[in-house]
């Protein structure tokens, strides 16, 4: 599937009906069995854990030896956007900007889903256009023309 004049629709068909299912028959009940904590402030509780998206980024880049210019260009992202991105720790990119990021590094699903949740994103198991993404990862397929002909193909909004 790498290469890029040739999009395997079959394939992405078959792998879109095996995890694009809906079980009807499960009942949902919300139940709240535990007490709301007793938090002397809202600053006890916000406490941030992660590191910083742009860390991560930073990182991310370092360890796979890439180029950064390279690596906005293969996004399509303006070199003043990723500037921001990866200097203003305030700065939330969406969720599109960060795939193609995600795609220009050549990310795994896994590392895919990491670097999005540190974002505050994920990668739906019940949305399609997510499902195509998965897929796009999981298969090395990371031109984001290619990945943005085969969401259009499927009627969903490019990245």
């Amino acid at each position: 599937m790498k290469d890029s004049n040739h999009i395997n629709y079959e394939e992405i068909d078959i792998f879109l009906k095996n995890m694009f299912q809906y079980d009807e028959t499960i009942e949902t009940c919300l139940e709240i069995d535990e007490s709301t904590p007793n938090y002397n402030s809202i600053n006890d509780f916000i406490q941030p854990t992660e590191e910083l998206l742009q860390d991560k980024i930073r990182k991310t880049i370092l360890s796979k030896q890439l180029d950064e210019v390279e690596v906005y260009k293969k996004a399509d992202v303006d070199r003043k956007l990723f500037s921001k991105i990866r200097t203003q720790p305030d700065y939330h990119p969406n969720k599109n900007t960060l795939l193609k990021l995600c795609l220009a590094m050549n990310l795994t699903t896994d590392e895919t889903e990491n670097l999005l949740k540190t974002a505050g994103y994920s990668l739906s198991q019940s949305m399609r256009s997510d499902l195509i993404l998965r897929y796009c990862f999981a298969h090395n397929v990371f031109d984001v023309i290619t990945v943005n002909q085969i969401l259009d193909h499927y009627g969903e909004k490019v990245i």
